[in-house]
């Protein structure tokens, strides 16, 4: 007597779990960090509300090398591809 046996293989297909939880913010270099914002759009003054909200007297901001002067912080925006640096005046000699 011959035995015969039968196996059954079942290939799942496992979707990409990142097309379904894409990030729908910002994610921008900031003193040489990439960090991730949940907003589409952010001018310098609401990122510096984000990033620094207690500390923003004595600093600087540069966006692709170029100082945005403080009274542009609220009408200057930043986007992805920008470089930004965030300098805080400290005291010393």
């Amino acid at each position: 007597m011959t035995s015969s046996r039968i196996f059954l293989c079942v290939i799942v297909a496992i979707p990409n779990v990142s097309l379904y939880t894409k990030f729908k913010g910002m994610e921008l270099k900031i003193n040489q960090q990439i960090k991730q914002f949940n907003a589409e759009s952010l001018s310098v003054q609401s990122l510096l509300d984000l990033e620094i909200p207690n500390k923003q007297n004595g600093i600087a901001v540069a966006i692709n090398n170029t100082v945005v002067p403080k009274i542009n912080w609220s009408r200057h925006f930043v986007s992805e591809t920008d470089e930004i640096l965030i300098i805080s005046a400290t005291q010393g000699g």
